[in-house]
């Protein structure tokens, strides 16, 4: 079983890696990358993590405007399973399934109407390497490149047969490439205390088989995550909180390569989150992010909160218990 302070540099990275893109402009599709950038463990160890992610779409904007109107409202209901596995300290892979529900809610004039689909959703591909690191692990550079393989349907119909958006669908219908990088810093005055800065760049591939021959391809996206990140004794509990920045840019979807209006736009998050250890290799996490700045392309429905409550194990394979009684 893994020693505390092997725990303690990964449960820092635990958080410090998590960073979240959907698939819409607006930010109401699964957040693929959530939990992704697990640090390269020791070899032979295996990260599981399962979340659940609740993203709420309520508020109306143009450009920086908030507009007094509640008449659209958006939910997506995500559960992401994610294994990492570390060949070396340098080297790892990860991969992420998913599955969502998506919801949008339209009044008008008195009378209300749902749309909603759900089923599996895209998987995620990383490949995670090591560039730099101190002998003792404390200040870390790590790059990984990955892809964004179309799993889920992209071609769901209402019940009248229209096909849905292309922003309510399970899946994209296209691949994309990302690019990561993190870097992490503990410091020497208090060994638990990091701060880390992320950043992730989601390459968006093209559907071409949208409604059946139309082209359709979500904006390019960057985010940018900077993360404190902590431990704490408090009688038998092992606690971790975290306090966090996240910034993201996405550009306007295309359609048959032209500009979809009210598509893209920039924004920033505040981002807390608190893990509890029932045991060093096993924990209870929890994350809350509000948003903090927005603007807009167009009109849009904009996040107004997000939760995400999950269950981290680790196994180490590399230690004898796990092949002897």
């Amino acid at each position: 079983m893994p020693d505390y302070k092997r725990l303690a540099g990964l449960l820092l990275a635990l958080w410090v890696g998590s960073i979240g893109f959907g698939q819409t402009c607006c930010s109401g599709g699964v957040p693929l990358a959530a939990g992704l950038g697990l640090p390269p463990q020791a070899g032979g160890t295996l990260q599981l993590q399962v979340n659940y992610d609740l993203n709420l779409l309520r508020t109306l904007k143009t450009g920086r405007e908030t507009l007094d109107d509640n008449s659209r409202t958006r939910r997506t209901h995500s559960t992401l399973v994610q294994a990492d596995y570390s060949f070396s300290r340098r080297l790892a892979v990860e991969t992420l399934l998913s599955w969502v529900r998506q919801e949008r809610t339209i009044r008008q004039f008195g009378s209300r109407n749902e749309t909603h689909t759900q089923g599996i959703g895209d998987a995620v591909l990383l490949v995670k390497y090591q560039l730099w690191s101190t002998p003792d692990q404390g200040t870390q550079v790590t790059a990984a490149l990955g892809v964004k393989a179309p799993f889920g349907a992209a071609d769901r119909r209402r019940e009248d047969g229209l096909l849905i958006n292309a922003d309510l669908q399970p899946g994209s219908g296209a691949w994309d490439g990302i690019g990561w990088l993190r870097g992490l810093y503990t410091t020497t005055w208090r060994p638990t205390l990091s701060l880390s800065a992320t950043a992730v760049y989601a390459y968006k591939g093209r559907n071409n088989n949208y409604l059946g021959e139309e082209t359709y391809r979500f904006g390019q996206e960057w985010q940018l995550r900077l993360q404190l990140a902590d431990r704490f004794f408090v009688n038998r509990a092992i606690l971790d909180p975290i306090l966090g920045l996240r910034y993201r840019r996405a550009g306007a979807d295309e359609l048959n390569a032209q500009a979809v209006p009210s598509t893209g736009g920039e924004w920033v998050f505040l981002n807390a989150g608190l893990s509890y250890w029932l045991r060093p290799d096993l924990a209870f996490t929890s994350r809350a992010e509000l948003p903090l700045y927005a603007r807009i392309v167009g009109t849009q429905v904009s996040p107004s909160l997000r939760l995400n409550f999950g269950v981290f194990a680790l196994l180490d394979f590399s230690q004898p218990s796990f092949i002897t009684p």
